[in-house]
């Protein structure tokens, strides 16, 4: 198989136009021709649906553009793996995840690692659930963490812990002294919340169903930067983990009241990887540090009972 021609394919899938994805790898028009005729022969089928408007990949097309994302990113992580066997201890890891993670959960993670493997180099996204599983799926990302995980993507969810939602406002809100908040109580004041294709806006529009509610923010927006201002200022109310504001909640400047009976919002702290692919040292590295920080984060959740489950990676330690 030529993995060239791989490469040249999902570049033209990428763009939908021969001439775009010519003029982006460097190469001739008919060069890319040549090179997706190659694999129409060899594949024996068509893969790509041709037009004056662009190119649209058809079913077999589908099909060969998702194994070949895995196909190529296999290749990266086996040149990675034989640089692991000849004690180099270099690489590079992609991890995608949800904004309201990254910075309190990654950021000290990736730091310390770095701070061990100077050699290790690191590339983060922020998503949404779906592009975080979509990267997974097509070998765009080593690992992911993601909360509110759809059922479809089980299988690439290694481990879980219980992550739950609650009421953050400034310190001098008046639902700061509240032992505990329901949403009724909440959308008395404005609410900052993200556009409804996040998964927790839908969770509260939910909740908010369920108990004769609707929910009509004064402020929507995605950034995670944006609601901890708003919060900050006393201008809103944000329903989101308590984990995302840990050093503003522990200085005392934003208040976390939790969510009552059944108006919890309640999910979970996912760290996923594709169950197919092989993880470089980097990936490792960073995976078992993922892992070890779930399980320092349940030790420390009090009360709570452990319900930890390792599904793949059992027996990681944090030195990989």
């Amino acid at each position: 198989m030529d993995m060239k021609a791989l490469s040249v394919f999902i570049e033209v899938a990428r763009t939908g136009s021969l001439r775009q994805a010519a003029q982006l790898l460097g190469m001739s028009p008919a060069a890319v021709a040549r090179k997706l005729d190659h694999l129409e022969y060899y594949f024996r089928t068509q893969l790509l649906d041709r037009s004056p408007s662009g190119m649209a990949l058809t079913a077999a097309g589908e099909l060969l553009a998702d194994r070949a994302r895995l196909a190529l990113g296999d290749m990266d992580t086996t040149r990675q793996l034989i640089d692991d066997l000849r004690g180099l201890r270099r690489g590079s890891v992609c991890i995608y995840a949800g904004g309201a993670l990254v910075s309190e959960l990654l950021v000290p993670i990736l730091t310390d690692i770095h701070d061990h493997y100077p050699g290790l180099r690191f590339r983060v996204s922020e998503g949404r659930t779906q592009e975080l599983f979509e990267a997974l799926r097509h070998g765009e990302a080593d690992l992911g963490v993601a909360i509110f995980s759809p059922e479809s993507a089980r299988p690439y969810v290694q481990a879980s812990t219980p992550l739950d939602h609650a009421a953050i406002m400034g310190a001098d809100h008046p639902l700061a002294t509240m032992r505990g908040v329901s949403l009724r109580d909440i959308v008395r004041h404005p609410l900052a919340v993200p556009d409804a294709s996040y998964s927790v806006r839908q969770e509260v529009e939910r909740v908010a169903r369920n108990n004769g509610l609707s929910i009509d923010p004064v402020f929507v927006t995605g950034s995670l930067i944006v609601q901890k201002e708003l919060a900050l200022q006393g201008r809103a109310v944000l329903i989101l983990p308590p984990d995302c504001f840990r050093r503003e909640i522990e200085a005392g400047s934003l208040r976390s009241v939790p969510l009552l009976g059944d108006d919890r919002i309640s999910t979970s702290l996912d760290v996923c990887r594709h169950p197919e692919r092989a993880l470089t040292y980097a990936a490792r590295a960073l995976n078992a540090a993922l892992l070890e920080h779930v399980r320092r984060r349940e030790k420390g959740m009090g009360g709570v009972a452990p319900c930890w489950q390792d599904r793949r990676g059992a027996g990681l330690r944090y030195q990989a």
